[in-house]
């Protein structure tokens, strides 16, 4: 110890170090005893040196019958490395106790957390409130563990969080239909196909309801859908991407993030919901992705194209549009000056584009 053997704090540690020693060391403890050790350490504890509270969570970590107080005061100790043997080992905390060590951090105590045998679902969602992507990575990976309705609604306040867990949600079935909708140009192959299975059953539903489906409310005008397929075909991907975002009334960095989209379900999605015929689209999909994929590739986007239905490409963009009436969008303005080669989502974030007047509105579609 670096006190001196004379001086009251190494007397103190040494003291509550020795009863530590003295109670795990005991197969079992009566009421007496577990109330005689909690006053000890209650009393002591606050006195102890660094080494030797960093010692007595270690001794204690796997203890039986440890009181719960002892143990939420180790789980709450300022340092970490005191708090860390307790929180990643010790049966005996509450859920509140670890509630509040997923609140208070810092993030290398989250990860012990997460690693913990048995995780109750209140903890899951303070996880899911408070932890970084990779603390959460490794919760998902986990097979006991399952997301609760809770857990999603949190992190939904954490969207970039979001995005990047949106592939390991959709993996483990975790995400309902809304944010599978919503996540779909971050999901990866396997997610993209089961939200459109799950927009294909909607639109299903809609049918057997007779209900009238909400969708983007318009029909498109032919001059909007050539100045798309002509964007496609001279203009380059950031002009694509700010003909598709005018068309849709995407959000500018959405309609990048798809036209930059290396695997094209998106892209086809879009093309669906727009009406696009089967050459045009064909024609989009060769331009944009012909560089980068195999043909084998491009027919699978093509079959893709063909089966899906308008309705169910329709629900999946007004997800990612928040289905936002046409008065009330904010359409960046195409551009009309060809641009080439470059990341969509650089140029679009360089350029930002006013929105459209009033009367410019009308000619981009006519409503139905």
């Amino acid at each position: 110890m670096s006190l001196s053997e004379g001086s009251g704090d190494s007397r103190k540690s040494r003291t509550l170090l020795a009863a530590c020693e003295l109670y795990v060391s005991m197969d079992s403890h009566d009421r007496s005893e577990r109330a005689i050790f909690a006053e000890l350490a209650r009393q002591l504890l606050p006195e102890t040196n660094f080494e030797g509270r960093r010692r007595i969570s270690e001794l204690l970590a796997g203890a039986a019958q440890v009181p719960q107080e002892t143990l939420s005061a180790l789980a709450r100790d300022e340092d970490p490395r005191v708090a860390a043997p307790i929180l990643a080992a010790s049966d005996g905390l509450s859920d509140c106790d670890l509630v509040a060590a997923a609140g208070r951090g810092p993030e290398g105590l989250r990860r012990l957390i997460a690693s913990r045998p048995s995780l109750p679902e209140p903890v899951v969602t303070a996880l899911f409130a408070t932890a970084d992507a990779e603390t959460l990575e490794t919760l998902l990976n986990r097979a006991d563990v399952a997301v609760s309705s809770e857990a999603l609604s949190v992190l939904e306040e954490r969207p970039d969080i979001l995005r990047r867990l949106a592939p390991d949600l959709a993996a483990v079935k975790a995400l309902p239909a809304s944010l599978l909708f919503s996540s779909f140009p971050d999901l990866d192959h396997a997610g993209r196909m089961e939200a459109i299975a799950a927009a294909e059953t909607r639109a299903l539903a809609e049918l057997a309801r007779k209900e009238r489906p909400l969708s983007l409310h318009t029909a498109f005008k032919p001059a909007v859908l050539q100045d798309l397929v002509a964007a496609a075909l001279s203009g380059g991907v950031a002009a694509f991407a700010a003909h598709l975002a005018y068309a849709l009334a995407l959000p500018p960095d959405v309609a990048a993030q798809i036209a930059d989209d290396a695997q094209g379900e998106a892209l086809v999605v879009c093309l669906r919901a727009l009406g696009l015929n089967d050459d045009d689209a064909a024609r989009i999909l060769v331009r944009l992705f012909g560089a980068k994929h195999s043909l084998d590739d491009l027919r699978g986007l093509l079959r893709l194209f063909d089966r899906l239905t308008p309705r169910a490409a329709s629900i999946l963009v007004s997800a990612w549009n928040n289905d936002l009436p046409l008065d009330d969008a904010k359409p960046a303005t195409p551009l009309h000056a060809p641009q080439f080669a470059g990341a969509a989502r650089a140029e679009t974030a360089a350029k930002p584009r006013p929105a459209l007047p009033a009367n410019a509105r009308k000619t981009r579609r006519k409503t139905g």
